[in-house]
């Protein structure tokens, strides 16, 4: 699976926020769209999985066009996860991951032994089984992260789109919630798009990196080739060196001084 967007051009209005934008992503890979504070990152992440109707360009899936697929079947291929999120308060939490497998019943279905297996494995992949009985309001934020990401999971699509999933996390929990997406890359093979703001993380977890500037695609590439000097320097403004270590498969960033 694939899903590529041409000539992409997104905005609110009459205000223009993405402009001619080419963009291609695989399903085995852990993309991340990276860049400053309204560059547009969210924005392109909406428009690639119809939150947002973009003004000008194509995005297509495996070559079929965005629009013409029916919102069930969409769902079937590729899950998303928005920056803002709510359940009611009295939800368990496997009643919010079951509702993930609602683009494959039809209306009125009751859950069937294989709902019942994908919504357990979810749980499990994502570390949330044994919360499975409590209340959402009785779990911990980062908990609650690893909820949603198992109900979307439980959709089985080919690509889950993260925006900005470590927002309001603490270290300890960004770091658990990283490594967790890694994972479930590694293991089940669903491709990964994420908006990211913590250039480490993405230096870390990342296959493919794209980075977004004034709503234009400043670079893409792999981790290496994208995160640079240069670019921390011309894309955020600030200087920093690209520290690597022995015995350390990734290296580290240097943050020096605003350039």
């Amino acid at each position: 699976m694939e899903v590529s967007a041409e000539r992409l051009q997104i905005g609110y209005g009459d205000c223009v926020v993405v402009k001619d934008l080419d963009i291609h992503i695989g399903r085995h890979e852990v993309t991340s769209i990276i860049g400053p504070n309204g560059s547009g990152k969210s924005t392109v992440l909406k428009a690639l999985t119809r939150l947002l109707k973009y003004q000008r360009g194509t995005v297509c899936i495996d070559g079929r066009d965005l629009q013409d697929f029916g919102p069930k079947e969409l769902a079937r291929r590729i899950g998303v996860l928005p920056q803002m999120h709510s359940a009611p308060a009295d939800f368990r939490v496997k009643e919010l991951v079951s509702y993930g497998r609602m683009p494959h019943q039809g209306f009125f279905a009751r859950k069937s032994p294989e709902d019942e297996r994908i919504i357990e494995s979810a749980m499990r992949a994502t570390g949330t089984y044994h919360l499975r009985d409590k209340s959402i309001h009785e779990i911990s934020g980062g908990e609650t992260q690893r909820v949603w990401i198992a109900t979307v999971l439980t959709q089985q699509p080919e690509i889950l789109f993260l925006d900005e999933p470590t927002t309001y996390l603490d270290i300890s929990h960004q770091l658990d919630t990283m490594r967790m997406v890694r994972r479930l890359n590694r293991e089940t093979g669903v491709g990964v798009v994420m908006v990211l703001h913590d250039l480490s993380h993405a230096l870390e977890v990342s296959d493919h990196i794209v980075v977004i500037k004034d709503g234009k695609k400043y670079s893409e590439g792999t981790p290496s080739e994208v995160i640079t000097s240069k670019m921390l320097r011309e894309v955020y403004g600030v200087g920093g060196e690209i520290i690597h270590i022995e015995g350390r498969q990734k290296p580290l960033i240097a943050f020096a001084e605003l350039a």
